[in-house]
């Protein structure tokens, strides 16, 4: 056990952490047990002490041709032996973190507990690490969805907008922070009720269309590549051969 950690040492860890995932396109954000716990219902809550560090994976748009794309060149997995090639992507990542800093646990947005439950919720995660604003359908009851289904909560990047994604968290489960050793950051506020209704809608009612994700984004920053969109709105059962088609051309294209 290594004790109560000093901001300090919370900064040196992240920056480990950093290194390790360096040009991968991931981006942490630390934020400690106890924050969460007090967000979530007891049924999610996760067993640790208030005071153990954990930090969010999000994946900026970069990480599309930065990560997934050279991953899958090197796997070359073949079609039915891999469930889901982003998810696999994603475990290899996160045990470069988990092999090199012993007691580290990772939690991944599609992995599901015993009883069926996500093992994090990963967008409470980000918001309480003050990464994103989760913006929830409880915040404003008069909105409806079309269908008149259950209108869904959403994350808002204060740079990003939508186009990002919450991939898990790290749980390091034998660093305790010791008081004044991780500021907690209210996550960034910049959208008006009249935009945060209208992400909320957006997401529900036409999320095909992307629209969602430019909300309230830096005019700036980046979006996903047409090659990324193009593989999210391709059914799961056809993305092996667009990806593999891609990998194709890309090695044909390869000079001698």
């Amino acid at each position: 056990m290594r004790g109560l950690s000093s901001a300090k040492d919370v900064t040196e860890l992240c920056s480990q952490v950093k290194d390790i995932l360096s040009d991968s396109g991931l981006e942490i954000h630390p934020f400690l047990v106890g924050w969460y716990n007090e967000q979530v219902d007891v049924k999610f809550r996760l067993n640790y002490d208030p005071d153990t560090l954990a930090m969010v994976v999000i994946s900026q748009p970069e990480m599309f041709e930065q990560s997934f794309l050279p991953f899958l060149a090197t796997a070359r997995q073949s079609e039915g032996s891999i469930r889901d090639p982003l998810d696999e992507c994603m475990l290899h990542f996160f045990s470069k973190v988990t092999r090199e800093i012993p007691e580290t646990e990772a939690l991944h947005d599609f992995q599901l507990g015993p009883t069926r439950r996500p093992r994090v919720l990963v967008q409470t995660a980000g918001h309480v690490a003050g990464a994103v604003r989760y913006y929830k359908s409880s915040m404003y009851p008069d909105l409806k969805s079309e269908e008149g289904s259950k209108i869904f909560s959403v994350c808002h990047h204060p740079t990003l907008g939508g186009w990002f994604a919450l991939r898990g968290v790290f749980i390091f489960k034998d660093i305790f922070v010791e008081k004044d050793g991780l500021e907690r950051r209210e996550p960034s506020s910049q959208l008006s009720d009249s935009e945060a209704k209208k992400l909320l809608e957006l997401y529900n009612n036409h999320w095909q269309d992307w629209r969602w994700r430019d909300v309230g984004r830096s005019g700036s920053s980046p979006r996903y590549s047409n090659l990324q969109k193009q593989y999210f709105e391709t059914l799961p059962a056809d993305r092996f051969t667009l990806i593999n088609n891609v990998l194709d051309n890309t090695s044909n294209s390869c000079p001698n």
